[in-house]
This record gives C-alpha cells, structure tokens and sequence, in this order.
C-alpha cells in the first residue's frame, strides 16, 4: 500500500511546488516535475522506511517524511532555471 502511497504524495508535491496544470502554458515540461516528484518520493519513501519495513507494506512517519523530503528534491532538480532560458 505505502508504494502507491508515496507516488501521489509526491504529485501533490510537484503539484504544490508549481507544476500545476494552470503553469503548462508557460511551462511545457511540467509534466516531468510531476513524474520527477512522483518518483523521488517512491525513492524517498523506501530509504526512510528501510527496505526490510517497505517489503511489509505499511505506511510510517519515518517514510511519510522520506516521500516528502525525496518529491522535493527530485522536483528542484528538474526546476526551471533563469540560466536554461535562450536569450
């Protein structure tokens, strides 16, 4: 359950954090924000809770934590910068 748990976390983070539907006109690639946090909180998640606990399915702080602190970390890496603009 705690593997499908940590993806939507992390969409709601890239989500919160602006790739939000609303900014896809201005910015095309918001669709890897939302999979780049996705993924960081799967990540994330599975460090924090240790691979033995994550084998058992259940959803504990530690791992909450770890999903979040992955989703933004993987969504700054993917974040539109000034120096990426063509000028």
């Amino acid at each position: 359950m705690s593997y499908i748990i940590w993806p939507m976390i992390g969409a709601v983070i890239a989500v919160v954090v602006g790739a939000g539907p609303r900014r896809r006109a201005y910015r095309p690639n918001a669709n890897s924000a939302i999979f780049a946090g996705a993924f960081g909180a799967l990540v994330g998640g599975a460090i924090a809770d240790g691979i033995p606990h994550a084998l058992a399915g259940e959803l504990t702080f530690p791992s909450l934590v770890g999903a979040v602190i992955g989703a933004l970390i993987f969504c700054w890496a993917v974040r539109d910068r000034a120096s990426d603009t063509e000028q």
